[in-house]
């Protein structure tokens, strides 16, 4: 790449990140026309790399039949490791499963660790083993008689007498002794002419049977299946790399080449006998660069055409420190806590915290609010603002989240009394299919009563949110700020199962469940 090409990338860098920092830094106390780059020493660095695979067999063996038919398993083996050499040996080979890496959105470049199927070189081979249960004889001991041919006699069940057919095991026949049992009631079994045993019915006799286990062949066809797992690791020139960005070719290579902060030229890796893998020529620019932002001095590194900064200072911490400090007191109850929300929220970031902990928890606010600014603000601070924001809307919101709890609450009991005591649940209970199921009545309308008990705590909080916040949104959009509910929830749904419970003490026509639990 020529001179003027690298000073002309050079400049439409730091125009980029010129860019990005006044983005962030706009609405935190500095004027963007203050924010200004100071100097740059953007340069073009060039490094070689490599990502190499390690070939390892996955092996399944099982019974059945395909593939290529071989004498035994050590000639399976043996065909399997052959395979696996003329893999890393054969040129044509070696560029197909080069070409599994450069065929991907990243050509592979960066991966550690990963495990790539190379289902193209599957391999199975078959071969017949002597049945381990009959031995090759085809036949196996009778599992009825145990290769004693004999079985207990069904008709007996191995009693050697039966149940007199004469007199039907009453010893009388006519009034009078039976003849045939001679009173006994039971007889010499017919069957097996009182042994007890006959002939084993499955084997007929013989003590043995078809073997089950290789269906009568004496031996068992069995199949190796191997498809070659390719494990990746990633070599680059460490002495060629600038060392602050070490860490981001170590853990987010795909990545660099994914969003284009990096150009690559990859090719098959032959430079060295049997290996396997892809090797690539990488170029990528960096240098330090020099800020003002306002009164403050920012150096940072640069790293990609679309920049990346490496080691920008935590301005925005410094920026927000006061109010912080103002809303850490607000929590304390020092000041009009609305007060220091709107004034709080003249900062950016500030405000975007707020916005965000009236949807999320603080930890998934903070996490989003890193990415929203993703340079000058540290992850501590980050925390720190997402928590002091959730504490202080819900101070703001406390009191009229409990007067909407007790409104909810004393609809809830209104509802209740016209359900329970004005016979509207006994009339829907006698529309049932089964009176076991009239508890799914009560079940339903302890459900409801926290859904209404929950709009009423949200309605009532509400108001106070958009007194507080809603300079930060336009009007139309007012209306979808509202407090998450929290604790209230639990204390809801308590309330609803106190009211349903009192509703039914007090209804003369109890449930059939209530009946049932006091029998």
């Amino acid at each position: 790449m020529s001179d003027a090409q690298i000073h002309t990338d050079a400049a439409k860098m730091c125009e980029r990140a010129l860019n990005h920092v006044r983005q962030i830094f706009k609405g935190s106390g500095v004027r963007v026309d203050f924010i200004t780059l100071v100097s740059q020493s953007i340069t073009s660095h060039h490094i070689n790399a490599g990502t190499y695979l390690e070939l390892k067999p996955v092996i399944n063996q099982k019974q059945g039949a395909g593939g290529k038919q071989v004498a035994s398993k050590e000639e399976a083996s043996k065909q399997i490791d052959q395979s696996l050499r003329m893999a890393v040996e054969d040129k044509a080979i070696q560029a197909q499963i080069a070409n599994v890496l450069l065929n991907r959105p990243d050509q592979g470049f960066g991966l550690r660790g990963e495990n790539i199927a190379l289902d193209f070189l599957k391999k199975e081979f078959s071969w017949f083993e002597t049945c381990g249960s009959c031995g090759g004889s085809k036949v196996s001991g009778c599992v009825q008689c145990q290769g004693r041919k004999t079985e207990p006699c069904h008709r007996c069940s191995g009693r050697g007498l039966m149940p007199c057919p004469s007199c039907l095991s009453s010893g009388l026949m006519h009034g009078e002794r039976c003849t045939r049992c001679l009173g006994q009631r039971f007889a010499p079994c017919t069957q097996c002419q009182r042994s007890g045993q006959m002939q084993c019915r499955p084997c007929q006799g013989r003590g043995v049977s078809t073997c089950t286990s290789c269906s009568g062949q004496g031996r068992k066809s069995q199949i190796m299946t191997m498809i070659p797992k390719a494990t990746t690791y990633f070599e680059y020139d460490a002495k060629a790399m600038p060392r602050h960005l070490a860490d981001m070719f170590e853990t987010g290579g795909a990545r660099l080449v994914l969003e284009k902060k990096i150009k690559i030229t990859a090719r098959i890796a032959d430079d060295k006998p049997n290996v396997l893998g892809a090797n690539y020529e990488v170029e990528f620019p960096f240098g330090e660069a020099v800020f003002n932002v306002g009164k403050n001095e920012a150096k940072c590194f640069l790293f990609g055409q679309k920049p990346d900064f490496v080691g920008f200072p935590f301005l925005l911490d410094k920026a927000v420190s006061f109010s912080l400090r103002e809303l850490e007191g607000a929590v304390k109850d020092v000041g009009s806590v609305a007060d220091i929300i709107r004034k709080s929220t003249k900062y950016r970031v500030i405000a975007r915290a707020f916005l965000l902990v009236t949807k999320l928890s603080p930890p998934k606010a903070a996490a989003n609010l890193l990415k929203n600014f993703d340079i000058g603000l540290s992850q501590g601070t980050s925390e720190k603002l997402c928590l002091l924001a959730e504490r202080t809307t819900a101070k703001i919101t406390q009191k009229p989240r409990y007067i909407g709890l007790a409104a909810g609450v004393l609809l809830l009991a209104a509802l209740g009394w016209v359900f329970y005591q004005m016979g509207i649940r006994g009339a829907v209970a006698g529309f049932l299919p089964s009176l076991k199921f009239d508890v799914l009545l009560d079940l339903i309308f302890i459900g409801l009563g926290g859904f209404i008990i929950a709009l009423c705590i949200q309605f009532a909080g509400a108001g106070a949110i958009r007194k507080a916040l809603g300079h930060l949104i336009k009007a139309d959009q007012k209306n979808a700020l509202t407090p998450r509910i929290g604790s209230g929830l639990m204390l809801g749904y308590g309330a609803c199962v106190l009211i349903a419970a009192i509703m039914i003490y007090l209804t003369p026509q109890k449930p059939f469940w209530v009946l049932l639990l006091i029998g």
